[in-house]
Protein backbone atom coordinates (compact mmCIF):
# COMPACT_ATOMS: atom_id res chain seq x y z
CA UNK A 1 0.00 0.00 0.00
CA UNK A 2 1.30 3.41 -0.87
CA UNK A 3 -0.13 6.73 0.13
CA UNK A 4 0.98 10.24 -0.62
CA UNK A 5 2.79 12.41 1.86
CA UNK A 6 -0.23 14.69 2.10
CA UNK A 7 -2.49 11.73 2.86
CA UNK A 8 -0.12 10.52 5.56
CA UNK A 9 0.12 13.99 7.10
CA UNK A 10 -3.68 14.23 7.18
CA UNK A 11 -3.93 10.84 8.93
CA UNK A 12 -1.41 11.89 11.55
CA UNK A 13 -3.33 15.09 12.18
CA UNK A 14 -6.74 13.38 12.31
CA UNK A 15 -5.42 10.69 14.66
CA UNK A 16 -3.63 13.28 16.81
CA UNK A 17 -0.27 11.67 16.26
CA UNK A 18 3.11 13.25 16.88
CA UNK A 19 4.63 13.70 13.42
CA UNK A 20 8.08 14.07 14.94
CA UNK A 21 8.08 10.81 16.92
CA UNK A 22 10.39 8.03 15.77
CA UNK A 23 7.44 5.69 15.21
CA UNK A 24 5.63 8.15 12.98
CA UNK A 25 8.75 9.02 11.02
CA UNK A 26 9.37 5.29 10.46
CA UNK A 27 5.75 4.64 9.47
CA UNK A 28 5.94 7.47 6.95
CA UNK A 29 9.05 5.91 5.40
CA UNK A 30 7.18 2.59 5.10
CA UNK A 31 3.76 3.81 3.94
CA UNK A 32 4.80 6.75 1.75
CA UNK A 33 8.29 5.83 0.57
CA UNK A 34 7.85 2.04 0.42
CA UNK A 35 10.83 1.36 2.67
CA UNK A 36 10.95 -2.01 4.51
CA UNK A 37 9.99 -1.78 8.19
CA UNK A 38 13.39 -3.07 9.35
CA UNK A 39 15.20 -0.37 7.42
CA UNK A 40 12.85 2.36 8.69
CA UNK A 41 13.37 1.05 12.21
CA UNK A 42 17.17 1.28 11.91
CA UNK A 43 16.99 4.71 10.26
CA UNK A 44 14.76 6.30 12.89
CA UNK A 45 15.75 4.40 16.02
CA UNK A 46 12.16 3.30 16.68
CA UNK A 47 11.62 -0.14 18.18
CA UNK A 48 10.40 -3.02 16.06
CA UNK A 49 7.06 -3.19 17.86
CA UNK A 50 6.54 0.57 17.63
CA UNK A 51 7.12 0.57 13.88
CA UNK A 52 4.87 -2.45 13.36
CA UNK A 53 2.02 -1.07 15.47
CA UNK A 54 2.24 2.44 14.03
CA UNK A 55 2.27 1.18 10.44
CA UNK A 56 -0.66 -1.11 11.21
CA UNK A 57 -2.67 1.66 12.89
CA UNK A 58 -2.20 4.15 10.05
CA UNK A 59 -2.69 1.55 7.31
CA UNK A 60 -5.98 0.42 8.87
CA UNK A 61 -7.18 4.02 9.24
CA UNK A 62 -6.23 4.77 5.63
CA UNK A 63 -8.18 1.74 4.37
CA UNK A 64 -11.21 2.66 6.46
CA UNK A 65 -11.23 6.20 5.13
CA UNK A 66 -10.85 4.95 1.56
CA UNK A 67 -13.77 2.52 1.96
CA UNK A 68 -16.08 5.04 3.59
CA UNK A 69 -15.36 7.87 1.16
CA UNK A 70 -15.02 5.82 -2.03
Amino acid sequence: MAMTGDQYDALVKLMRGDADSAGNRAARRVLVDGQPQAEAMRETGASRSTVHLTVKRYAEAYELIRRVFA
